[in-house]
Parts: C-alpha cells; sequence; structure tokens
C-alpha cells in the first residue's frame, strides 16, 4: 500500500448509509441525509489517513435573511380600499430565497456518528468502505460533488376552484453548487392568486410553489473498471419518445428528456449489458448486481451515448436559441446540452423503419455522473406564519 492515498470520490452505485439528524428546530421532524463513503476509504484507512465521506443535500428550504433567524421571505398584496370583510384583490408579488443547506450542527453531529459507529449497519457492497477505526484519525465529512445545479420554482395549481392561479416567475436557473448557495425567486400573482397566497397564509399554510433542484453529483468508480455496451432499437426508440414529447415540440422541458430515457429502458428501445473488473476480480469480466446495473444505466455518462446515437436518425436539430428557462421550461440537463448545445430539438414526425440497431461500448473508470432532485414546498413559511405572520405578510389597500 502506498504511503499516501488520495481520496477518489463517493463511491457509485445506488446504495448509501441514512443517518438521521433533527431538523434544526425545536419540533422540527428528523431529516434523513444520505452517507456515501470515500472509493478508496480502505486505502485511506489502510494508510493512517483520514477516510472520507460524503453527504447528498436531502431537501430545499427557505433560506434565514443575513444576521437574523427570520426566513427571507416576504409576500405583498393589494386590495382595493375601502377594504371590506370580501375585499377585492388586485395583485401581489413575493420574494423568497432557497437553499439545499443542512441543518446548524448537522455536519458536526454526523461526523461524531460516523466517528462512534453510531448508526445503522451499512449496505454489505458498501460496507468495507465504513472504514474508521479506534485511535483513526476524525473522519472528514463533505458534500458529494455537485457539478450542476438547474432551480426552477413551480406554481402548484389547487385541485379544484375556478381556474389555475396566474403566477410568473422570476429567477432561478442555473443554481450554485455550494451548499450554502441560496436560489432567490421573484413572484408576481394576478389578483386571484393574491387571494389564494393570502387565504394560505393566514391559515397558516405554505404559499402554493415549489422549488425544485435538479443536481448532478459525481461519483467514483475507484479501482473498477465499468464496461457498458448499449444496443438502441431506433424504431421503438422513436415510439417512446413519440409518447413522451409528441413530434415538432421542443425537448427537453422539465425533465422530459430523463423521463423518456427511462421509459426507453423499462420498453427495451434501448438495452445495456453492464460488466465490471476490478482488483479483486476473477480473471475476465464480472457481472454486477442488478440494482448497480440499474444505477448505472441511467447515469449522464449513458443518456449521452443514447442521445448522440439517436441524434441524426430520429431529432431535427436547429440553431435557433432554446426556449427560454422559467416556469415550466427549466433549464436544460448539463449532460443534454454536452449532446445538442443550445439548439433547438423536435422529434421527427416519421419512425425510421427497417429494424435498424445502433450499439456502442461505454468504458467507465473514473467519475460518474447522476441526476437526483430534491425539492421543497415552503412548510417553514406556514410554521412561521401560525406565530409572526406580520413578520412575512403586507396587505396594502389602493
Amino acid at each position: 500500500m502506498p504511503d499516501s492515498v488520495f481520496p477518489a470520490g463517493p463511491v457509485f452505485g445506488p446504495d448509501s448509509l441514512v443517518i438521521d439528524i433533527d431538523g434544526g428546530a425545536p419540533g422540527d421532524p428528523a431529516v434523513g441525509v444520505h452517507i456515501r463513503p470515500d472509493a478508496l476509504n480502505a486505502g485511506l484507512a489502510a494508510a493512517g489517513q483520514p477516510t472520507r465521506y460524503y453527504f447528498q443535500p436531502p431537501r430545499v428550504t427557505v433560506a434565514t435573511r443575513s444576521g437574523s433567524s427570520d426566513l427571507d421571505f416576504s409576500a405583498t398584496a393589494m386590495v382595493r380600499a375601502p377594504v371590506t370583510p370580501q375585499p377585492e384583490y388586485l395583485g401581489g408579488s413575493c420574494t423568497f430565497a432557497c437553499t439545499a443547506a443542512l441543518p446548524d450542527g448537522a455536519e458536526a453531529r454526523i461526523v461524531q456518528k460516523l466517528t462512534d459507529h453510531d448508526h445503522a449497519d451499512p449496505p454489505a457492497r458498501i460496507a468495507s468502505l465504513f472504514a474508521h477505526g479506534p485511535g483513526s484519525p476524525a473522519p472528514e465529512l463533505v458534500m458529494v460533488p455537485i457539478t450542476a445545479n438547474a432551480v426552477s420554482c413551480v406554481v402548484e395549481h389547487p385541485p379544484s376552484g375556478p381556474g389555475p392561479l396566474l403566477m410568473s416567475v422570476q429567477g432561478g436557473s442555473g443554481g450554485g453548487i455550494d451548499i450554502q448557495t441560496r436560489s432567490s425567486f421573484l413572484v408576481s400573482f394576478s389578483p386571484a392568486a393574491a387571494e389564494a397566497v393570502v387565504t394560505n397564509l393566514r391559515d397558516a399554510a405554505a404559499p402554493p410553489f415549489l422549488v425544485r433542484n435538479v443536481l448532478t453529483e459525481q461519483f467514483d468508480t475507484g479501482r473498477a473498471t465499468i464496461t457498458t455496451e448499449v444496443d438502441v432499437d431506433i424504431e421503438k426508440l422513436h415510439g417512446v419518445f413519440a409518447a413522451a414529447v409528441p413530434p415538432g415540440e421542443p425537448w427537453p422541458g422539465d425533465g422530459a428528456a430523463a423521463a423518456a430515457y427511462r421509459a426507453a429502458l423499462t420498453a427495451g428501445a434501448v438495452r445495456t449489458h453492464v460488466t465490471g473488473t476490478g482488483p479483486t476480480s476473477t480473471v475476465g469480466p464480472v457481472l454486477l448486481g442488478s440494482s448497480v446495473t440499474a444505477w448505472l444505466s441511467d447515469t449522464d455518462e449513458l443518456r449521452k451515448v443514447v442521445f448522440s446515437l439517436a441524434k441524426g436518425s430520429l431529432f431535427d436539430v436547429t440553431d435557433a436559441d432554446a426556449p427560454q428557462a422559467g416556469q415550466g421550461a427549466p433549464p436544460a440537463p448539463a449532460w443534454w446540452t454536452e449532446v445538442f448545445g443550445d439548439a433547438r430539438v423536435t422529434l421527427k414526425n416519421e419512425a425510421p423503419t427497417g429494424g435498424v440497431h445502433l450499439q456502442q461500448v461505454l468504458i467507465t473508470q473514473g467519475t460518474v455522473t447522476v441526476e437526483r432532485t430534491i425539492e421543497g414546498g415552503l412548510a417553514e413559511v406556514a410554521a412561521a406564519a401560525r406565530t409572526e405572520l406580520d413578520k412575512y405578510l403586507t396587505v396594502i389597500a389602493i
């Protein structure tokens, strides 16, 4: 074993250890944080170096204002004067900021649990990488590397009522890749939407917004090498894609490309055969478990291969700019941009015929990226409105 071993990154695959921590305030429910060991933790421990672990941001929450414990949220509604018991709403707006940061002190509590082995048994496949032993240096805890973050705010329309709430959202788009990054939004209300937001807050309910972060997280294969044989049935793939986004309509749009890719795997339009070799492998390739194979088949690297193979046969690609990101049209994921750039992409009307199959072999050794979505529904605002409504809501008579 060499004297110096350097961390590689969180181990690839679907397995993780979940450590529950308190939510950060009295009465808050526990938060389950997924912890992944470094792919080379066994070597780090053997060399007497600190083992390293990585946490995945579990949720989106409303951030606090700088230098204060108050939430960074403010809503303003306008009503026609004079104000009556049934006021006439004229409109309004709301500003707020969100973050994926863990509750205060959570990282230190997780490190202590890892040091004391005060947690459930890790999944068998990664158990040997939880290698911190008595007398070893304190383990390190960092966030899973994030290479891209697409942030959007979606208005959740009520299931019943006279019609959709008309709101326009500014802000979001590309988010930061640091755990402390804040994403800010400005939401403008129609009269009906302003009434709905005010009613929600007065009833100590959250505004009808959902903040969604699509994170591109980076993992590592360590000393393993992964070989993936990809086979694409072009005619069948056109049928799956047409069911997801009709011909002529722009892609990717609100996760459509990722969802269509998964549907293609399920339908057999895309088939993969994944094998791996490593230092402890016997001679020849070793078939990986089904859960690991499924995880590897949904990586960004595989999506890029499939859409690159299908690009010329299935899509019309023009030089026009893609639609502006905004409500209902979040920014394209990083892997999509690597294939299509900022072009406008639509599915061709006619499906190719003739039973054409396209194949490619992908060799992966080292980093691999996977999309994961975390969301938040502004529940913190609902809790704060129960006791401090005036801090977060202003109604102006005009």
